[in-house]
């Protein structure tokens, strides 16, 4: 076997069974996973994203919406509520059941606005081509699937000329410290070339690959799948996961004031612990 086939045929051999993990992971986590997201430094960074999401749906309620990777449903099911049809997908089937156990709290006719599909982002040939006015895929979809720019080019795709896409990535950036802290510089050197890593779990079955990005690398993925008017910003750019007791001393809405200062400068993202693409499919390109 060609060397170079070979090697395609491993890393396609490593990519399943990081995605087996996974789903291994979020499978098992699914009835927890709320719980896991819920404390102040969270509240910080959903009322962030939301400020993200709001202004960007679509005039006409009744403009299709997808969440990808939506775990449990939360911006999914915030969009139902505002009145949209919305597409649930994520890899792991237990979450999944999460989304459909929430949708009585709808109401019976939000309710029937919601589809359920299981799904990895990076293979969605069930839905239709230029489907959906906006598409958000919060929680690092796009670190966790096995080829963040298939996953790119498929929203491409899904979405409609003019449509919108919200997504996030970790930041290469920020994981620079954990090596430094805990690696050694032959697991630097490779962290910082390739830019991968794994998810910190104790169970080896469920520890699955992360791409990470830097702001450059991330926009370009959206750049060569078609995408145009392209911003990154950082979130959060504060490091309030590592400073918490900020949040508990009654200043959030000055805390969030200094965020959205930070954010006006995109090159502050470098220093956040994500990284958050809004990007537009344009109405008359083709993507590459």
């Amino acid at each position: 076997m060609p060397c170079c086939i070979y090697s395609l045929v491993k890393r396609n051999r490593q990519n399943h069974a990081s995605t087996d993990a996974s789903r291994r992971y979020h499978d098992r986590v699914a009835r927890q996973y709320d719980a896991i997201y819920d404390d102040p430094y969270w509240e910080f960074h959903d009322q962030l994203t939301w400020e993200a999401v709001r202004p960007r749906l679509p005039a006409n309620l009744m403009a299709a919406c997808c969440d990808l990777g939506c775990g449990t449903g939360k911006w999914g099911l915030k969009i139902l509520k505002s009145g949209y049809p919305v597409t649930f997908v994520d890899h792991a089937a237990s979450m999944i059941e999460q989304v459909r156990a929430k949708l009585p709290e709808m109401g019976e006719a939000r309710a029937k606005k919601a589809t359920l599909l299981a799904a990895d982002i990076v293979e969605m040939r069930m839905l239709a081509d230029e489907s959906f006015a906006l598409v958000v895929a919060m929680g690092d979809p796009l670190s966790i699937c096995s080829d963040a720019a298939k996953a790119v080019a498929e929203i491409f795709r899904i979405l409609q000329p003019g449509g919108v896409v919200i997504a996030t990535a970790d930041n290469k950036l920020a994981g620079l410290e954990h090596y430094l802290t805990h690696g050694s510089i032959e697991t630097l050197e490779d962290f910082v070339h390739t830019g991968r890593t794994k998810w910190l779990t104790q169970d080896d079955r469920e520890k699955f690959e992360l791409t990470t990005f830097t702001p450059a690398s991330l926009r370009k993925i959206f750049e060569r799948a078609g995408f145009d008017e392209i911003t990154i910003h950082g979130k959060t750019i504060l490091p309030l996961r590592r400073h918490k007791r900020w949040l508990e001393m009654g200043q959030l809405d000055r805390l969030l004031k200094l965020e959205r200062l930070l954010a006006q400068d995109q090159t502050s993202a470098a220093m956040a612990g994500h990284l958050q693409v809004t990007a537009r499919r344009g109405s008359d390109k083709v993507g590459k």
